[in-house]
């Protein structure tokens, strides 16, 4: 009898993407941090937050969704094994 565990599958594609949205994020604080080239550039505020508060956020927020997933694969988990339990 084949168990196929399509949350586990989405738990794992949820956490591979939340890696990626933390790597982006973490680039925009570290991009931020640099001296730019073009110094008009530099005198204009951002009027929407700076780069590292937004990179901050997102950072956290990839955190969250992380976390959410690694919920979701370890409920999958367990329903598995349950199934197992019930099955053998």
């Amino acid at each position: 009898m084949e168990i196929n565990s399509s949350s586990f599958i989405y738990g794992q594609q949820g956490l591979q993407r939340s890696q990626d949205k933390l790597d982006q994020a973490s680039q925009k604080v570290a991009s931020a941090s640099l001296p730019t080239l073009d110094p008009k550039a530099a005198q204009q505020p951002d009027l929407y937050g700076s780069q590292v508060q937004d990179g901050l956020i997102e950072a956290k927020s990839s955190v969250l969704e992380a976390q959410a997933n690694a919920n979701v694969i370890e409920a999958s988990d367990k329903t598995v094994g349950r199934l197992i339990d019930i099955t053998v």
